[in-house]
């Protein structure tokens, strides 16, 4: 019983991680549009590198601000 206990709760350990992980890259996508739109203009790298989270993957980065993998290279 004990075993099945602990799959359980690693379960919902992941599941919490994973609705965290969501939950900041929605946070951090709201925010770049907002720094954006204060900003008005979105071609404005500064602004985006500022906005670039250190620790994010680079793919989530891509899916959200439609840059190429090469821009986030360049801005990081």
């Amino acid at each position: 019983m004990n075993e099945i206990e602990t799959k359980e709760k690693k379960q919902v350990l992941e599941l919490i991680i994973s609705y965290e992980k969501k939950a900041l890259e929605k946070g951090w996508k709201e925010g770049v549009e907002r720094r954006l739109r204060k900003d008005g203009n979105k071609k404005n790298a500064t602004s985006r590198k500022k906005c670039l989270p250190k620790d994010m993957d680079i793919q989530a980065i891509h899916e959200l601000t439609e840059l190429s993998l090469e821009e986030i290279e360049k801005l990081r």
